[in-house]
Formats: C-alpha cells, structure tokens, sequence
C-alpha cells in the first residue's frame, strides 16, 4: 500500500469516526436549544420544564463525543 493510500485510509476511517460523534453532538445542542425556547415561550408552564432537564442529561452524555471531534486534526496533525 503506498503512503497516500494509507493517509487515505486514515482519512476514511478518521471521518467514518467523526461522523456519529458529531452528529450526536449536534443533535444534543439542537434538543437543548428547542428544549429551552419551548420554556421560554411558556416560561409558567412548568411542563416545559421536563424537557430542558432530559436535554441537559443528553448534553452531559454527549460531552465525550463532542470532545473527540474538538481533538481531531485535519491532515493528521497530532
């Protein structure tokens, strides 16, 4: 195998990683932000209230994923 195609390789599975760690990131953020706009359109209705708490919880399990994607390097920089 030559070394591009190993730094392609590397690349592959670099990305093929990032991917489900960054869209669990994102997905968290969203929820937490919708979470708190629907308690802030009804800021009486402790109802909302539940739904800003799991998206907190959500947001606490996906720290792990979000900094593996804040420590990658583009172009294999450690």
């Amino acid at each position: 195998m030559s070394e591009s195609s190993t730094a392609d390789s590397a690349d592959d599975a670099m990305w093929e990683g990032f991917k489900p760690d960054a869209a669990r990131a994102i997905r968290a953020r969203q929820g937490f932000e919708e979470a708190v706009a629907r308690t802030l359109d009804a800021p009486f209705d402790p109802s909302t209230h539940g739904g800003v708490v799991k998206a907190v919880e959500e947001l606490t399990a996906s720290v792990p994923a979000a900094l593996r994607v804040a420590q990658l390097r583009v172009g294999g920089a450690a």
